[in-house]
C-alpha cells in the first residue's frame, strides 16, 4: 500500500469536526470487532481450559495407558515390563488385573455396592498413578493379601474406615451344591483414597495383585499399567512402545474410552466460537454502513483528488486499507482485554465452581493456545478488510466532474 494510500486512510479514519455521525458508526464498528474478538477468545480459552483440566485429573488417578495381549493374558512378563521400562520416555510400568463385583459390609443392613476392584502390584503401583499418595493412612507399598484400598466417598457411603472388615462378590462363578454361586471373598480396609473424581472415589478399590490371580485361577496378568512423562507424549510413546514389544499387543487409554466425551468438548469449543464470532460479522456491517456514509460525505473531496491525478486503484486501497485498520484497532483492543484477563483468571482463580457441579475442578480455567489466537486475529482481519471492499469501489467509480457538481 503506498503512502497516498495510507495518509488518505488514516485522515479519513481520525477525522474530527463534521461527520460525526459517520465517526460513531466507526466507534461503534471497533468496538463490535474488539467485543467479538474477546467474546471469541474467552470461549476457545473456557472449553480448553475444561479439556485441559478433565484430562489432567483423569490422568492424574489412572496410568496414561496400558497395554494388553490381542488374546489372554500376558506371556513372559519379566521381558515385556523391562521392554517397556526401558522405552524412552515411559517413567513407570506396573502390571494388573481388572474384576467386577458387588462390595457390602455384612453387620449393616445397606445395600451392596458396585465396584471395579483392579487387582495392582505393590512395589510398582505407585509408578504409574498419583492416587495412592491420598491414602488416609499406610502406604500402597505396605498392601498385603487379603486387604482392600476404597474410595472416600465408597467409604463414607458404607461408614467404613481402615480396619473394617468388608466382603465382595465377583461376577466370577464358582459350581456348588446348588448350582453356579459367585465368588466371594473377605477383605480388610487397609486405605482410603480421595482423588477428587467421583467416578473413583465411589466405584474403585484395590486390591493385591495375588488375590486377583487366585481369583482368575491363573497365574500371569492381564494388562500393564504405563505412564509416561507427560500426557502430551502419550500417543508417540504408545507407539514406540507397541513397536517393541511386537505386534501381538494393543495399548489403549482413557481418551479411547472417554472419546465421545473429549469430541463432544471440541465440537462445544468450535459450536461457541463459531456463534460468538456472529458479533465480529455484525460489526462488520457497521463498516460497510460508515464507509459508505463516508463516500457519500467525501463525495466533492473525492473528486478533487481524482480530477488533480489520484487514480481509481489509489482511491479504492485508501478505502481498503481504512477498513482494514478498523479491523486491526478492534483486533487489538480484544485482545489487550482478554489475554491478560485468561491469564489472571487462571492464574489466580477468579472464579471459584461450586463442588456440586464438578466435583474435581474447583475454579473455572481459561488456556489459550497460540493456535486460538491465531484464529482471532485473522478473522476479523480478513472480513474487515472483504467487507470495506464494496465501498471502496464504490468510492473508485466516482466521476470527477459529476462529483463535484453534486456537492
Amino acid at each position: 500500500m503506498t503512502s497516498f494510500e495510507s495518509f488518505l486512510a488514516r485522515r479519513y479514519l481520525d477525522a474530527t469536526g463534521r461527520g460525526s455521525f459517520v465517526k460513531l458508526m466507526r466507534q461503534l464498528a471497533t468496538g463490535g470487532i474488539g467485543l467479538g474478538v474477546s467474546g471469541m477468545l474467552l470461549c476457545m480459552a473456557l472449553m480448553n481450559g475444561f479439556h485441559d483440566e478433565i484430562q489432567k485429573n483423569i490422568f492424574s488417578a489412572t496410568a496414561h495407558f496400558a497395554v494388553a495381549p490381542l488374546a489372554g493374558d500376558v506371556q513372559d512378563l519379566p521381558t515385556i515390563l523391562n521392554e517397556i521400562r526401558n522405552t524412552p520416555g515411559v517413567i513407570g510400568a506396573s502390571p494388573m488385573r481388572m474384576e467386577k463385583g458387588l462390595m457390602r459390609v455384612s453387620d449393616r443392613d445397606l445395600p451392596p455396592e458396585p465396584l471395579v476392584i483392579k487387582g495392582i502390584d505393590p512395589t510398582s503401583a505407585g509408578m504409574t498413578s498419583t492416587i495412592f499418595e491420598s491414602l488416609k493412612s499406610g502406604s500402597v507399598v505396605d498392601l498385603e493379601e487379603g486387604e482392600v484400598l476404597i474410595g472416600q466417598q465408597l467409604a463414607e457411603r458404607l461408614g467404613l474406615d481402615v480396619g473394617s472388615d468388608v466382603s465382595v462378590a465377583f461376577f466370577r462363578l464358582n459350581l456348588g451344591p446348588t448350582g453356579n454361586q459367585p465368588k466371594v471373598a473377605a477383605y480388610r480396609v487397609a486405605g482410603i483414597f480421595k482423588s477428587n473424581i467421583g467416578e473413583f472415589d465411589r466405584g474403585w478399590s484395590f486390591i493385591h495383585l495375588n488375590d486377583a490371580m487366585r481369583l482368575a485361577q491363573s497365574q500371569q496378568v492381564e494388562m500393564i499399567d504405563v505412564r509416561t512423562r507427560s500426557t502430551d507424549e502419550i500417543s508417540a510413546i504408545k507407539s514406540d512402545v507397541l513397536r517393541r514389544i511386537g505386534g501381538q499387543y494393543i495399548a489403549s487409554d482413557l481418551r479411547d474410552t472417554n472419546r465421545a466425551l473429549f469430541a463432544a468438548l471440541r465440537v462445544e469449543k468450535w459450536i461457541f466460537t463459531f456463534l460468538i464470532g456472529i458479533i465480529v460479522c455484525i460489526a462488520v456491517f457497521n463498516i460497510v454502513a460508515s464507509l459508505i456514509l463516508l463516500v457519500t460525505e467525501k463525495k466533492r473531496d473525492l473528486g478533487l483528488l481524482l480530477a488533480l491525478g489520484a487514480t481509481p486503484q489509489q482511491i479504492e486501497g485508501a478505502f481498503a486499507e481504512q477498513g482494514l485498520q478498523m479491523g486491526i484497532r478492534g483486533t487489538a483492543w480484544g485482545l489487550i482485554f482478554a489475554i491478560p484477563f485468561c491469564y489472571a483468571a487462571d492464574r489466580f482463580r477468579w472464579i471459584p465452581l461450586p463442588s456440586a457441579v464438578y466435583d474435581f475442578i474447583t475454579y473455572v480455567p481459561f488456556r489459550l493456545h497460540f493456535s486460538d489466537i491465531l484464529i482471532a486475529v485473522l478473522f476479523p482481519l480478513v472480513v474487515s478488510w472483504l467487507a470495506s471492499k464494496y465501498p471502496a469501489k464504490v468510492a473508485a467509480r466516482l466521476h470527477p466532474i459529476d462529483s463535484m457538481r453534486s456537492s
